[in-house]
């Protein structure tokens, strides 16, 4: 499970309980400044856009090629990424999960 993950269900479980942050960090054994921020990492990410998934058709090319174009990803903001497309698709996955 990833710290994020873990993090937020800690707070989830934290308002739903009723007890002061102090309380339930003592009780799970939390430093009280790290959940601390948790819980404003937490409203940070409520306020966040939800991410867009746009579908896209891959065709193959017919030409010969000598060297593969580079991957590239746009973000709305405006933000380039360009990756070469000997990437493994595991590490753009773990790429793309760091970037939400």
């Amino acid at each position: 499970m990833k710290r994020t993950t873990q993090a937020l269900q800690h707070v989830t479980t934290w308002r739903a309980g009723g007890l002061s942050q102090a309380a339930y960090c003592r009780q799970q054994g939390i430093n009280p400044k790290t959940f601390s921020a948790w819980v404003r990492n937490e409203s940070r990410l409520d306020k966040r856009p939800p991410l867009e998934v746009i579908p896209v058709q891959v065709t193959p090319s017919t030409e010969a090629v000598v060297m593969p174009a580079p991957l590239t990803l746009r973000f709305k903001h405006g933000t380039q990424l360009e990756l070469s497309t000997a990437v493994s698709p595991r590490w753009l996955a773990e790429l793309l999960q760091c970037l939400v």
